[in-house]
């Protein structure tokens, strides 16, 4: 029987895949979606603690897991993976149409050159093969398509924010006058926001309300994906796990296989060009088991790398401090006050402090008798879950550090060796990974001066939290098929087109040479955008 052969078929339906078929389906392209996951419809809302989830003991650890949010993430019982004992490694995973975009907070800062570039300066890793410059329309895009409030012109000429720009922040000049003594400075929240009105979206998953109150950033499934459905052009397959990328005689890739995870049968999809967004892990698990007499150690890796320069950024130290006779400028809009530190330390050309490369801060404003839900939106608290004299007067200032892990090749990913499989049969991964020196000298300095910005505020020290999660934790991970000028040291390009096979393409963050202090999903479909135009032109010139 002869099978339909797709223009595109794109593993994965998230930040990156999505925005990879809603490029492709407006360029006229026939395009398949392949997700591992099923489209969930929106639920009921249900409390954010003493959730029982003992086959969920990984994923319960994401800040965004309550009983509403629980299935999208996935099973670590069917769903292994496995570690060394003294390397804990926590997968946060979600399977679901839409994929993390579900459950971001939305957080969208720009990389720059002292990201792109930094390999020149300390030697450690590799650059990423282009400038700002040639990625900031990618940006731009990206940033309407994402509704990021805010603009943005790179982390190391960002404007502080205007005293009194608005009641919710206000309470911010204090922290702005006190950030700016210690040698940095503290800007606005850049957020993507979907500005739901009430009653036009489904509500949030994590506090159920549809009012501009609840910052609910934009997600895939109802911005890049919903665009290509409406072109008629896309297919999209739920529940079906992709395990490798098929490849003909003469190593092009020819389509996926995988199985259908509702019946358990195997399946394969033909496509012209291969798109891998399926995020950073699983991208890399697909193409290593995509090894053959051709590909040995996996599909594209000639290099050697594919699966090294594992990393995610360094979180965890979480600082919380009251600041009394405040609270009333925020008033009852049920909003909590969102503000960024950008890294600035060692920007100049010598270090000042006694690590490499640097972190910033993502900073929250609460008033002490409300809880903040991940969604941005706060709720009162329980009575007597906050004690202050007057708690409607005061604040809760949070800070919470992400600085950047350097790339090493021994923080790795490979098939377990012991065979190991998960439930839909598909060989699992070994993840091994840790901080090294410089990221343990980094997490104590980002302890220390997060209390001295905080106290240079007059604010009371309440809840610190001063061992770093290991790695995982903080959601962002990247690397393991990076992208590079050089063959040899790298697995993809410039245009995130993979050296040895020239129709796969990989864009969600595996392709990170270094990871940077911001969160990667802007950037991720900042660069998905620039690869799809890419394959495009070349589709067009018969080159792929």
């Amino acid at each position: 029987m002869q099978r339909e052969v797709f223009d595109i078929i794109v593993v994965g339906s998230g930040i990156a895949g999505a925005t990879a078929a809603q490029q492709f389906c407006e360029a006229g392209l026939k395009v398949l979606v392949v997700e591992a996951g099923a489209a969930i419809p929106a639920g009921t809302v249900e409390p954010l603690s003493n959730i029982e989830a003992p086959n969920q003991h990984i994923q319960a650890r994401c800040y965004a897991f309550s009983g509403s949010t629980r299935e999208y993430f996935v099973n670590d019982v069917n769903d292994l993976y496995c570690t060394p004992s003294d390397r804990p490694f926590s997968w946060i995973r979600a399977r679901a149409v839409g994929g993390k975009s579900l459950l971001w907070a939305g957080h969208c800062y720009r990389m720059g050159d002292l990201e792109f570039k930094a390999a020149h300066a300390d030697g450690i890793g590799v650059t990423w093969p282009f400038t700002y410059q040639e990625i900031a329309p990618y940006y731009d895009t990206a940033e309407r398509i994402l509704q990021v409030c805010c603009t943005h012109d790179g982390l190391s000429d960002v404007p502080a924010v205007s005293r009194g720009s608005n009641s919710e922040f206000a309470v911010a000049e204090k922290l702005c006058a006190a950030f700016a003594s210690k040698g940095c400075k503290l800007i606005r929240a850049r957020l993507s926001h979907s500005r739901a009105q009430s009653g036009t979206m489904t509500p949030c998953i994590h506090c159920g309300q549809t009012t501009p109150e609840c910052l609910r950033p934009v997600s895939s499934s109802d911005s890049t994906l919903a665009t290509a459905r409406k072109t008629g052009l896309l297919s999209l397959w739920t529940q079906f796990p992709v395990q490798s990328v098929m490849t003909d005689s003469s190593g092009k890739a020819t389509g996926v296989a995988g199985v259908q995870r509702l019946t358990g049968e195997r399946f394969e999809a033909m496509g012209r060009v291969i798109f891998l967004c399926a995020s950073a892990l699983e991208s890399t698990r697909i193409l290593l088991n995509s090894a053959s007499p051709m590909f040995p150690n996996g599909l594209g890796n000639s290099s050697g790398v594919l699966g090294h320069y594992l990393m995610d950024h360094v979180s965890g130290i979480v600082l919380s401090a009251i600041c009394d006779g405040e609270g009333d400028l925020l008033k009852e809009n049920g909003r909590a006050g969102m503000f960024y530190v950008p890294r600035w330390q060692n920007l100049g050309s010598e270090r000042d402090r006694p690590f490499l490369r640097g972190y910033g801060y993502q900073g929250f404003i609460v008033r002490t008798d409300h809880e903040l839900l991940p969604c941005g939106r706060t709720q009162r608290a329980e009575p007597n879950a906050r004690a202050t004299s007057d708690p409607s007067q005061s604040i809760l200032v949070r800070l919470v550090g992400f600085g950047e892990m350097l790339p090493h090749y021994d923080n790795y990913v490979e098939i377990d060796k012991g065979n190991r499989k998960d439930a839909d049969g598909i060989p699992v991964l070994r993840i091994d990974c840790r901080h090294r020196e410089n990221e343990i000298v980094m997490a104590k300095d980002m302890l220390l001066t997060g209390l001295e910005l905080l106290q240079a505020a007059g604010a009371k020290i309440k809840d610190v939290q001063s061992t770093p999660w290991e790695p995982g934790l903080a959601i962002h991970e990247a690397g393991t098929c990076r992208m590079g000028e050089n063959s040899r040291i790298s697995v993809l390009n410039r245009f995130n087109q993979c050296h040895d096979v020239s129709n796969v393409f990989v864009t969600d963050a595996s392709c990170f040479p270094s990871i940077g202090v911001q969160n990667p999903a802007l950037t991720i479909m900042a660069l998905t955008i620039r690869a799809c135009e890419h394959a495009v032109r070349q589709l067009r010139q018969g080159d792929i």
